[in-house]
C-alpha cells in the first residue's frame, strides 16, 4: 500500500510538473526589406541534435502572425521557409517562467541564389481562401504541369471550359476572365486560343471570385476568374525551350529566356504553332406553325476542317530601384494565319409555304490573316511599409481579322435557287484603359481603399457578300446582307471600400459606382444607329473569420449588373441563308443579387477540405431566345433569335472541394458541384408564362503519384450533368484521362505524355424544345475527343527562375503577383 501511494504521488508530481513546462513560442513573419506581413509561410520547431525531428509546425496567418502551443522546456531552431525566400534558421530557448515567449518580427530574406533545400515540407495546399478568392495554387498540383491553361481551369473550383473553350462558372457564362489583376480585354475568339495554349505549368495560381467585392467590376453576374502567372524571382538567368504537340494535330514550338537582377528583370517568350481542327456534328430540325401543323423539316450532315499557323512573342519587364518604387512594363503580339472549309447536306422539305424538297449542299472555304497585340505600364509608389500607397496604370490592346473567301449552295431539285458568293469580312478593334488605385491604412488592423478607371474601345465591323448573277457571270454587291459598323464604347469607373480585422475576422465593405456608354454606328443604314447609356451604385459587404488552428469561414453581399450591348439593341435585321437575328430595344439591364457562404479547411497530414454554399437572385435577366415567325423576305417559316428579358430567375447550389495526400507523393482531389436554376420568362406575349426548373451537377475525380522522384503519373475522370435553359438542353458530357510525366538530368530535360478522352466518350449535342421549334444536334471535334498529346522541354540556367519565364506568357499580365 505504501508503494502504492509512492507511486501514485510521483505520478501527480510528474503530471504538475509537465503541466507548468508547457509555453507557447508567437511572432510574426515580414519581408526583411519593407517588413510586409508574410502570409502562408511555414514555421517548424525542431530539437538541436544531429536526428532532428519537429516539435510542432504551423503556417502565418493573413497578419503574418503564428502560435506554436505545448512547447516542453528546451532549447531548439526555429526554421521558417517560404517558397521566393531564403530559409531562415534561429536558435530559440523556452524555460522559465515566461509562459509566452514572443519573438516579435522575424524577417525572411529574398532569394538570392538557388533554392535551399527545406527540411519542413510545408508546401501550400492547392485549395485555399484568401478573403472574397479561393485560390487554386496551380504551382502547388503537379498534375497539371504539363497541360494547358484550360486544363488548369477544370480544376479550378466551380470551372468548367467545353470544347470550344468557353469558359462557365457554376454553369453561369458570364465570367469575366482577367490576367495577373487586369482584364484581359481579349475578344472571345482572341481568349480561347490564349487559354488553350498557355502552358498550365507558367500559371502560379488561379483566383475565383464567385462575389466580388465593390473593387471590382459589377458587370455580369457571372464572377471573375484571375490567372496569375508565376511570380518574379531575382537573379541570375535561364533558358528553356522544347516542343509539344498532339494527335489532333499540333505541333508547337517554343522559347523562353528570362534575366533578372536585384533591380532589373526581363522576360521573353515566343512560339509559333501548327493545329488542324476537324468537327463533324448532325442535327434534324423540325418547324411548327402556330397551329401546330408541320411547316418544314430538316436533316444535315456537315463537316468543318480548320488549320492555323499562330505566333506568338510576348515580353514582360519590372524596375525595382527602391523597397518604396515598382515599375512593370508589358508587350506583346499574336499574328497569324489560316483558314477552313465547311460543308454540309442538307435534306429540306416545306411543307406549308411554297411546298417542296428544297435540299442541298453546302460548301464553303475562307482565307484569315490577322493577330493583335497589347502593352502596358504600371507603377507603384510606398510612401511606408505599413500599407499607404498609391499607383497607376495604362495599358492598350489591339485586334484585327480578314477573311476572304467563297461559298455555293446548290439544290439538288431548284436548280434556279443556286447560289454562288464572294465575301469578305474584316475587324478591328483598338483600346486603351487608365487605372488609379490610392490605399491608405487609417488604423493599424484597418485600411480605406479608393480608386477611379476608364477604358474607350472603338471597333469595325465590315461584311460584304457579292453574289453572282449566272445571266451575266457578274458579281453584285447583296445589299441586304452588307453590313459596315463601327462601335465607340467607353466606361467610366470609381469604387471606395474599407477593410477593418477584429481578432481573427475581417470586415470588408465597399461601394461602386459605373457609367457606361454604347454608341454603335451602322454607317450603311443609319436609322438603326445605337446611343445608350446606363448607370448605378452596387455596394458590397465581406466578412470572413480565421481561427488559429486554420479554419476560415466566409460570408458575403454583393449587387451586380448586366447591361445590353449596341449589337443586343439594334433593331436591324442580319439575314443568314435560313434564319435570321436582330436586336430588341427594349431590353432592360439585368441586376444580380448575390449571398454566398464557405468554410475551408487545411488538415495536418490528411489535405485540405472545403465547403460553399450560394444564392443569386436576377431580375429582368436577358437572354438568346430563338423562335419561328413567317418572313416575307424568305416568303416561308423561318427561325430567328433576339435577346429578350426573360423575367425573374434564382441560382443556388453547393460545392465540396477535398484533397486527400495518401502520401507524401501521393494524392486523391474530388470536386463536386450541384446547383438549382429556376427562371420564368414570357414567352410572345400573349401566352402564359413559362417555368424552367434546372438541377445540375458536376464532378471530378483526380489521382497523382509520384514513383523514384522522376516520374508522376496521373489519371482523372470528369462528369458533367445535362443542364437547362430557356427551352434549350446541353446533354451530358464525361471522359477519362490519363497521363505520364518525367525529368532527367537534375531536371534539366521533362517530357511529359498524355491520353485525353480515353475511351472517346466527349461528344457534346443540344436539344432545343420550343413549341414551335425542335431541334437536335451532336458534335464531335477533334479537339474535344480521343488524342495524345507529348512534349519535351530542355531546361538551363539557375533552376529557381524557371517559374519566372511564365510571366512572358500571361497574355496582358505582368504585374506583380504581389498587387
Amino acid at each position: 500500500m505504501k508503494r502504492f501511494f509512492f507511486l501514485l504521488l510521483l505520478l501527480t508530481l510528474a503530471n504538475l510538473l509537465f503541466a507548468q513546462t508547457r509555453h507557447t513560442v508567437s511572432g510574426y513573419i515580414v519581408d526583411s526589406l519593407n517588413r510586409e506581413k508574410i502570409f502562408y509561410a511555414t514555421i517548424g520547431l525542431l530539437t538541436p541534435d544531429s536526428n532532428a525531428h519537429a516539435v510542432a509546425h504551423t503556417f502565418s496567418d493573413a497578419t503574418g502572425k503564428f502560435v506554436l502551443e505545448e512547447i516542453p522546456s528546451g532549447d531548439y531552431v526555429l526554421k521558417v521557409s517560404l517558397v521566393g525566400y531564403d530559409l531562415l534558421t534561429k536558435p530559440v530557448t523556452v524555460g522559465g517562467e515566461q509562459k509566452n515567449v514572443d519573438l516579435g518580427e522575424v524577417g525572411l530574406k529574398k532569394v538570392s541564389g538557388f533554392l535551399q533545400e527545406v527540411q519542413i515540407k510545408g508546401e501550400k495546399p492547392v485549395y485555399m481562401v484568401d478573403g472574397e478568392k479561393t485560390l487554386y495554387n496551380v504551382s502547388e498540383d503537379p498534375t497539371m504541369q504539363s497541360g494547358s491553361a484550360a486544363d488548369a481551369l477544370q480544376n479550378a473550383p466551380g470551372v468548367e471550359v467545353d470544347v470550344e473553350g468557353n469558359v462557365t462558372l457554376r454553369g453561369v457564362s458570364s465570367v469575366e476572365i482577367w490576367i495577373n489583376n487586369k482584364p484581359s480585354n481579349m475578344n472571345a475568339e482572341a481568349l480561347k486560343q490564349f487559354i488553350q495554349q498557355m502552358p498550365a505549368g507558367s500559371i502560379e495560381k488561379i483566383e475565383v471570385i464567385t462575389n466580388p467585392s465593390a473593387r471590382y467590376s459589377a458587370q455580369g453576374s457571372g464572377g471573375i476568374i484571375n490567372i496569375v502567372t508565376a511570380s518574379k524571382i531575382k537573379k541570375n538567368s535561364f533558358l528553356s525551350f522544347g516542343v509539344r504537340g498532339s494527335s489532333t494535330p499540333e505541333i508547337t514550338p517554343f522559347i523562353s529566356y528570362v534575366y533578372a537582377n536585384e533591380k532589373f528583370s526581363i522576360s521573353t517568350y515566343f512560339h509559333y504553332s501548327y493545329s488542324i481542327n476537324k468537327n463533324k456534328s448532325e442535327s434534324f430540325r423540325t418547324i411548327l406553325t402556330d397551329e401546330g401543323d408541320t411547316s418544314t423539316t430538316t436533316h444535315s450532315i456537315n463537316q468543318f476542317r480548320q488549320f492555323s499557323h499562330d505566333f506568338g512573342l510576348y515580353i514582360n519587364g519590372s524596375y525595382t530601384p527602391d523597397t518604396m518604387n515598382s515599375l512593370y512594363f508589358w508587350a506583346g503580339g499574336y499574328p497569324g494565319f489560316g483558314g477552313y472549309t465547311y460543308w454540309d447536306s442538307t435534306y429540306h422539305q416545306e411543307y406549308i409555304y411554297n411546298p417542296s424538297n428544297r435540299s442541298y449542299f453546302n460548301n464553303q472555304g475562307q482565307n484569315t490573316l490577322g493577330g493583335g497585340g497589347y502593352g502596358g505600364m504600371w507603377y507603384e509608389h510606398k510612401f511606408n511599409s505599413k500599407g499607404h500607397k498609391i499607383s497607376a496604370d495604362m495599358s492598350f490592346w489591339t485586334w484585327g481579322r480578314k477573311q476572304t473567301g467563297d461559298a455555293s449552295r446548290d439544290y439538288f431539285y431548284l436548280d434556279h435557287l443556286d447560289k454562288k458568293q464572294k465575301q469578305q469580312n474584316r475587324y478591328r478593334s483598338f483600346g486603351m484603359n487608365a487605372s488609379l488605385d490610392y490605399t491608405i491604412p487609417y488604423h493599424k488592423d484597418g485600411e480605406i481603399e479608393i480608386g477611379v478607371s476608364g477604358d474607350y474601345d472603338p471597333r469595325l465591323n465590315y461584311q460584304r457578300y457579292d453574289t453572282l448573277v449566272f445571266s451575266t457571270g457578274e458579281y453584285v454587291l447583296d445589299e441586304i446582307r452588307f453590313k459596315d459598323v463601327r462601335s465607340r464604347d467607353g466606361s467610366f469607373d470609381a469604387y471606395a471600400t474599407l477593410q477593418h480585422r477584429f481578432g481573427g475576422f475581417t470586415l470588408k465593405g465597399g461601394l461602386r459606382t459605373e457609367y457606361e456608354i454604347y454608341n454603335l454606328l451602322i454607317l450603311n443604314d443609319p436609322q438603326y444607329d445605337v446611343h445608350k447609356g446606363y448607370w448605378g451604385l452596387y455596394p458590397s459587404l465581406h466578412l470572413s473569420y480565421r481561427t488559429k488552428n486554420m479554419h476560415n469561414f466566409k460570408l458575403s453581399y454583393t449587387r451586380r449588373v448586366n447591361n445590353p450591348s449596341g449589337d443586343d439593341l439594334c433593331t436591324r435585321i442580319d439575314y443568314g441563308e435560313d434564319g435570321y437575328s436582330t436586336g430588341n430595344p427594349d431590353l432592360r439591364q439585368t441586376f444580380t443579387n448575390s449571398i454566398e457562404a464557405g468554410w475551408t479547411k487545411y488538415i495536418n497530414k490528411f489535405g485540405n477540405i472545403g465547403l460553399n454554399a450560394w444564392f443569386k437572385n436576377s431580375k429582368d435577366e436577358f437572354s438568346q431566345q430563338s423562335d419561328v415567325a413567317y418572313s416575307d423576305f424568305f416568303g416561308r417559316i423561318v427561325t430567328f433569335t433576339m435577346p429578350v428579358n426573360a423575367g425573374k430567375s434564382l441560382n443556388t447550389g453547393a460545392e465540396l472541394n477535398v484533397m486527400y495526400r495518401l502520401k507524401a507523393f501521393m494524392n486523391i482531389r474530388f470536386y463536386a458541384n450541384v446547383y438549382y436554376m429556376k427562371s420564368s420568362f414570357q414567352f410572345r406575349k400573349e401566352e402564359t408564362p413559362y417555368t424552367v426548373d434546372n438541377l445540375g451537377y458536376s464532378f471530378r475525380l483526380n489521382f497523382w503519384a509520384k514513383m523514384w522522384n522522376c516520374l508522376e503519373v496521373n489519371a482523372s475522370a470528369n462528369y458533367s450533368s445535362k443542364s437547362v435553359s430557356m427551352f434549350t438542353v446541353t446533354r451530358p458530357r464525361y471522359s477519362i484521362d490519363a497521363g505520364l510525366r518525367a525529368e532527367f538530368w537534375k531536371r534539366r530535360i521533362s517530357i511529359h505524355l498524355d491520353v485525353r478522352d480515353i475511351f472517346n466518350w466527349n461528344k457534346w449535342g443540344t436539344d432545343i424544345n420550343n413549341p414551335y421549334y425542335t431541334s437536335n444536334s451532336t458534335t464531335w471535334s477533334s479537339w474535344s475527343g480521343r488524342s495524345i498529346r507529348a512534349g519535351i522541354t530542355f531546361k538551363f540556367g539557375k533552376m529557381e527562375l524557371e517559374g519566372a519565364q511564365a510571366q512572358a506568357q500571361g497574355g496582358q499580365g505582368g504585374q506583380s503577383v504581389g498587387r
